[in-house]
């Protein structure tokens, strides 16, 4: 019975350091910034939609409701993003969009995070992380 608890406890600790981004710690409270680096995900050799979806997901863990819009925005900077406002107000556009882009290995990666605030409070709402990447080796529409 008592080794059965401790694989209880085991697994559970496990998964609850599964859910926290790499790289960064947990905010310490509404409208902090988790500390360290921007974790990116696996993207060197994991897949488009994995890769997506981690980063997606570590965005919006990352940058929680009521955190200063300019404050998330100087984050992503200091990840090496570059960020400006959104000029474009069709549709439900983000207030800024960050964007970094690596090229290696015949392949362009690109990381965006759009980022949402209240007019009033300029706080995050909420956040939208995406990533795409483009292979030379890709076929065009319509094949080859």
């Amino acid at each position: 019975m008592k080794q059965l608890v401790l694989v209880l406890f085991a697994a559970l600790a496990l998964a609850s350091c599964a859910a926290r981004p790499i790289g960064a710690t947990a905010p310490t409270g509404a409208g902090r910034i988790a500390e360290g680096r921007l974790d990116l995900g696996e993207w060197t050799r994991g897949s488009q939609d994995a890769t997506a979806r981690r980063f997606a997901q570590t965005i919006a863990a990352r940058y929680g409701a009521g955190v200063p819009l300019q404050a998330a925005a100087a984050d992503l900077r200091e990840n090496q993003f570059s960020c400006a406002p959104n000029r474009e107000r069709r549709g439900d556009p983000p207030d800024m969009i960050c964007r970094r882009t690596i090229q290696g290995a015949g392949c362009i990666n690109t990381w965006q995070v759009h980022l949402y605030s209240d007019a009033g409070s300029q706080g995050l709402t909420r956040t939208r992380g995406l990533f795409d990447k483009s292979c030379s080796r890709d076929e065009l529409l319509g094949g080859r």
